[in-house]
């Protein structure tokens, strides 16, 4: 199965705003998906987890009892998990009606462990004498020591710009949600007060503007403000398009699953290439009780089960002859090699031999042309002096006889 090597964003990203797995990416100190999601469950054979008991009611001793499971904080990795941690605390110390300073500290400490541990005993020390007022000092410090740079601002950054409705998670729910993430803003350093909690009208004008697109076009319809609508205005709203959407998808099913006539279906495109069928998934035709499903032989006909001794010799005589047929075929192409190589020598041979009497008859050849030549042309220059010679000798007479 290939695998796309593209960089995967939020919202392509399964986890983030489609629901299929908790492999969200990070992008807030504190995420709405961590929010959604329910706490760990804590294993019987986990060593680290304690167990603290409250009273229903804190003020009577006889009151009855409830008893609770928690895993104490020692090196958080995540803001909530601090703040889950001090609220599993500050429960239980409710729940025991301890009210003074220094019972309060040391319940603290049965509730923490390693890291966390050293660091509240240094900012109690730090703070000085061990009272309810400077527990809530001792309390901010510990979140912020905790809490990554500038939390608030990077939290704010994304409620605004970031956060997005899970796909399978339902427009009450997710406004629960928010509400909760909301209110762990007031939490949260530097002010740890109210005053850190956006506004409602604009966390308000969030929800409208980060909302799906089915439900920005139905609140379009019904001509749906932000700036004047309330929360449960704005969740009835997102609630009927959650049902249109139900509607429609089931609707969809249903038309799909309907026996219509093959002319009002749609027509699927059938794969030029088809995929053979393997060998265990085709019926074989025959069936033996010695070798099973097979495409050569039944039982009847199985050399096995019938008892014959020499089948098996059958084959055995007909695979040495065979081989023995192969041997002398090659023996006699052996030999037909070495009769060609010899033939190819011979020729060879011949064959230099009359290039070196050619070469040498066109040498001799050449010198007797050249004497011949040589012979003819002094012959001639022989006769042309004779001829010379008389002409002159015959003039002479000539002149000899006119005087």
């Amino acid at each position: 199965m290939k695998h796309s090597k593209r960089e995967k964003t939020t919202r392509g990203q399964k986890g983030f705003s489609k629901g299929k797995n908790d492999s969200f990416k990070r992008q807030g100190p504190i995420m709405i998906e961590e929010i959604l999601t329910s706490v760990a469950k804590i294993s019987k054979t986990d060593m680290s987890i304690r167990e603290m008991e409250m009273r229903t009611d804190p003020t009577n001793d006889a009151s009855p009892r409830i008893k609770r499971r928690f895993k104490p904080l020692d090196n958080p990795e995540t803001v909530l998990e601090v703040l889950r941690g001090i609220l599993v605390i500050k429960e239980g110390v409710i729940g025991n009606n301890v009210t003074t300073g220094p019972l309060q500290y040391q319940y603290w400490r049965t509730c923490l462990d390693g890291t966390a541990l050293n660091k509240f005993n240094e900012f109690a020390t730090q703070i000085g004498t061990e009272t309810t007022a400077h527990l809530i000092l001792v309390e901010r410090r510990f979140v912020a020591f905790f809490a990554p740079r500038e939390v608030l601002n990077s939290q704010t950054r994304y409620i605004r710009h970031y956060m997005r409705k899970p796909y399978d998670v339902s427009t009450r729910r997710y406004v629960g949600a928010v509400n909760t993430l909301n209110n762990a803003l007031e939490q949260l350093p530097p002010s740890f007060d109210a005053s850190q909690k956006i506004l409602d009208q604009d966390m308000m004008d969030i929800l409208a503007s980060n909302a799906p697109k089915s439900h920005k076009e139905l609140m379009t319809d019904q001509g749906f403000d932000p700036q004047t609508a309330t929360t449960d205005q704005f969740v009835e709203i997102c609630e009927r398009a959650e049902s249109k959407e139900a509607l429609r998808t089931k609707h969809d099913r249903n038309r799909s699953e309907d026996d219509s006539s093959e002319d009002e279906r749609p027509s699927k495109k059938t794969n030029k290439k088809r995929t053979s069928v393997p060998y265990k998934a085709k019926r074989a035709p025959y069936f033996c009780k010695e070798h099973g499903p097979n495409t050569t032989h039944d039982s009847k006909d199985c050399k096995v089960l019938s008892g014959k001794k020499d089948w098996k010799k059958k084959d055995t005589f007909e695979k040495s002859e065979y081989k023995n047929k192969y041997k002398k075929k090659t023996r006699e192409l052996n030999l037909l090699q070495k009769e060609t190589r010899k033939e190819k020598a011979k020729w060879t041979k011949a064959y230099n031999k009359l290039n070196k009497s050619t070469d040498s008859n066109n040498d001799t050849s050449d010198g007797e042309v050249s004497k011949r030549s040589d012979a003819v042309r002094s012959k001639r220059d022989t006769d042309d002096s004779d001829s010379s010679s008389s002409a002159s000798n015959n003039s002479s007479s000539s002149d000899t006889d006119s005087e």
